[in-house]
C-alpha cells in the first residue's frame, strides 16, 4: 500500500466518508471564492483606487480563502472544519458590515448596500466600475460562505448522532 493510500484510509477511517466528503467540498467552495477574489481586485478599480485598505484586505481574504481550501482538500481535520465555519462567519459580517462605511465614501447606507450586493445597480457604473462589480462577486463569496457554513454545521451535527 503506498503511503498516500494509507494516509487517506487513516483519515476515512478517523473521520469517516461523510466528514471526508464535506472537507473536499468546503475545500473546493474557498478555492473558488479565492478566484472570485482575484476577479475582483483585477475588475474593480474603485476599490484599488478609493479604497486600498479593503483592497489589501481582499488580497489578505483570498490568500485565507486559498490556505483553507488547500487544507481542507489536502489534510482534512475536523479542526478545520471548525476553522472555516469561523472564518465564513467572519466574512459574512465584515462584508455586511461593510454598509455601515459608506458615509466615509459620501454613500448614505442604502446606496452603499445597493453599491456593494446590487447586481443591477447603476450606482458601480457612476463611479467608473464596469457593470455589475462589485455586486455579483460579492454575493457569490456570501453564497459560499453561507453554504461552508452550512455544510459544516450539517456535518457537525450529523457526526454528533453518531
Amino acid at each position: 500500500m503506498s503511503p498516500v493510500t494509507h494516509f487517506w484510509t487513516r483519515i476515512t477511517f478517523r473521520l469517516g466518508e461523510g466528514y471526508l466528503r464535506a472537507s473536499r467540498v468546503i475545500g473546493g467552495l474557498f478555492v473558488v471564492s479565492g478566484l472570485l477574489g482575484i476577479f475582483l481586485l483585477y475588475s474593480d478599480p474603485t476599490l484599488r483606487i478609493g479604497a486600498p485598505q479593503h483592497y489589501d484586505a481582499l488580497i489578505a481574504f483570498v490568500v485565507i480563502d486559498f490556505l483553507l481550501g488547500g487544507l481542507e482538500l489536502l489534510t482534512p481535520r475536523s479542526l478545520l472544519l471548525r476553522a472555516s465555519a469561523i472564518w465564513s462567519v467572519v466574512r459574512i459580517l465584515l462584508m455586511v458590515g461593510d454598509v455601515f462605511l459608506g458615509p466615509m465614501y459620501q454613500f448614505t447606507y442604502a446606496q452603499f448596500a445597493d453599491y456593494l450586493f446590487n447586481p443591477m445597480s447603476s450606482v458601480p457604473a457612476d463611479v467608473g466600475n464596469p457593470a455589475g462589480i462589485p455586486a455579483i462577486p460579492i454575493d457569490l463569496i456570501l453564497l459560499i460562505d453561507l453554504a461552508v457554513l452550512i455544510i459544516a454545521l450539517r456535518q457537525k451535527h450529523s457526526a454528533s448522532l453518531t
